[in-house]
């Protein structure tokens, strides 16, 4: 598996071979001064950039600055960055090497670990993608101060997300710690990030290519990504997972035995962080069905069939095959 450093600046930062670096708009006006000897393809902010219009348009740059098989993707960005210039490194002259510098805290727990990488298609989430290992992921967690506070509490939804699926410790860490979770301390955030990392690569580790473990990673963005589709990609990422987090912990009361009251406990945890659990944040005109419909063009399902990720327990995952369509819709109408 790739290596993963969590400093403080770039300093411990190098880059061999011939380098072409690929961020967006607003990260390029806070760090593309720090990297002036890499050519580099600018993307718009947002979801949007993620098509693929622009991954030809990258592709045509890189043969344009005369990369061959030795030479480096530098990926400079949050998850959108990193899942497109994945893709293109995986497919420019059959693979080349790729270098993550997450500098959002999604990036850091999630998007930028364990290989996967895609651009959206057709309304779909990650439609078109690939498994590609970047050979390093390099966090430099300074960038984290420059964050708004709606993408810094976005990053948080994944942070959540390991806590319900693998560690109960953790979440009440994050409850007893908030205020210094919400105040950017250095150390509680290295604390978070490391042990987030940890999981997620425990577990890429086990099942690489989502074959069956890795597949717990998913808690709550079966829905959340079909979420953020019926929405039109208007709401944050992190956002979304969060109701998607609330769907699958409604389901998991009804239908696996959750305790209700630690059902409550990691929704008033999403909601305290200021993420949304419902009531308001979808669009009333968003039906319950619209949103089934779309989970069932998730990447995940087969032969028309939904899996999702629930939890009996806090800290614990379970992969749900075949839930009931009147089941789904219920946790759904949840956060309507």
């Amino acid at each position: 598996m790739h290596k993963v450093m969590i400093e403080r600046g770039w300093d411990g930062l190098s880059i061999d071979g011939r380098g072409f670096l690929i961020t967006d708009e607003n990260v390029a006006r806070l760090y593309l001064h720090s990297f002036p000897k890499l050519p580099n393809f600018i993307l718009p902010a947002g979801e949007v950039a993620k098509n693929m219009d622009n991954v030809v348009n990258i592709l045509e740059d890189m043969h344009i600055a005369g990369l061959d098989r030795k030479s480096t993707v530098v990926a400079l960005g949050g998850g959108v960055v990193t899942d497109i210039a994945g893709f293109v490194a995986s497919i420019y002259m059959r693979g080349i090497s790729q270098i993550n510098l997450p500098t959002t805290l999604m990036g850091m727990v999630d998007a930028a670990l364990g290989g996967k990488t895609g651009i959206d298609f057709l309304g779909g989430k990650n439609l078109v993608g690939t498994f590609h290992q970047p050979r390093l992921v390099y966090c430099n967690i300074d960038t984290l101060n420059t964050l708004s506070q709606e993408d810094f509490i976005s990053g948080l939804a994944e942070v959540i997300k390991y806590c319900i699926i693998e560690d109960r410790v953790l979440l009440d860490y994050l409850h007893d710690n908030q205020s210094a979770v919400v105040k950017r301390d250095m150390g509680v955030l290295t604390h978070i990030i490391k042990r987030s990392v940890g999981i997620k690569m425990d577990i890429v580790a086990k099942d690489e290519r989502e074959g069956g473990l890795r597949q717990i990673l998913n808690f709550g963005h079966t829905f959340g990504h079909a979420i953020e589709s019926a929405v039109d990609f208007t709401l944050p990422h992190g956002h979304c997972v969060a109701l998607g987090m609330v769907c699958a912990l409604d389901y998991s009361v009804r239908n696996l035995g959750l305790d209700l009251a630690e059902a409550e406990f990691a929704i008033s945890l999403i909601k305290s962080y200021g993420l949304p659990c419902g009531g308001g944040h979808i669009p009333p005109s968003i039906m319950a069905d619209q949103i089934y419909n779309l989970m069932l063009r998730d990447k995940k399902t087969k032969q028309g069939q939904l899996t999702i990720i629930c939890t009996r327990k806090l800290g614990t995952a379970e992969i749900i095959d075949n839930p009931p369509k009147s089941q789904i819709l219920k946790s759904i109408e949840r956060i309507l």
